[in-house]
């Protein structure tokens, strides 16, 4: 008699964890960058949900392979959570040169008003020697 071994494993989420997983890297690359990491918010939550549904699908579906799922969800939470923050930053250099826009701004509205009172004067000057 002939055993065979029907305990084949499930494959079920292994492409979505895969997919998750690579979106996952790209997105994290891409919120390390500074300035451009404000950008990869979208790009890491579409790894993580793709990862989640992958995992979930594994786990209904008796896959025992879960690694790739998880390195996904773990990646897209860290890329989430650097573009987040990299979005933070770049709302406090705006606020940041908001301030010194209205601080340049008075300085040159007070440099402009000297330097044209001084050429009403000068002009005044050069009118009375005449």
């Amino acid at each position: 008699m002939e055993e065979t071994n029907n305990t084949a494993t499930s494959t079920k989420g292994k492409g979505l964890g895969v997919a998750g997983m690579v979106i996952g890297i790209v997105a994290v690359i891409w919120a390390i960058i500074p300035l451009l990491g404000a950008g990869a918010w979208w790009l890491a939550v579409v790894g993580l949900v793709l990862s989640i549904v992958g995992f979930v699908m594994a786990k209904n579906g008796n896959n025992p392979n879960k690694g790739m799922m998880m390195a996904g969800i773990i990646l897209g939470v860290v890329a989430t959570a650097l573009s987040f923050y990299r979005v933070y930053q770049v709302a406090e250099a705006v606020k940041a040169l908001e301030g010194i826009g209205q601080e340049f701004a008075t300085e040159m509205k007070a440099a402009l008003d000297s330097a044209k009172n001084e050429a009403i004067e000068a002009v005044a000057d050069s009118l009375q020697s005449h």
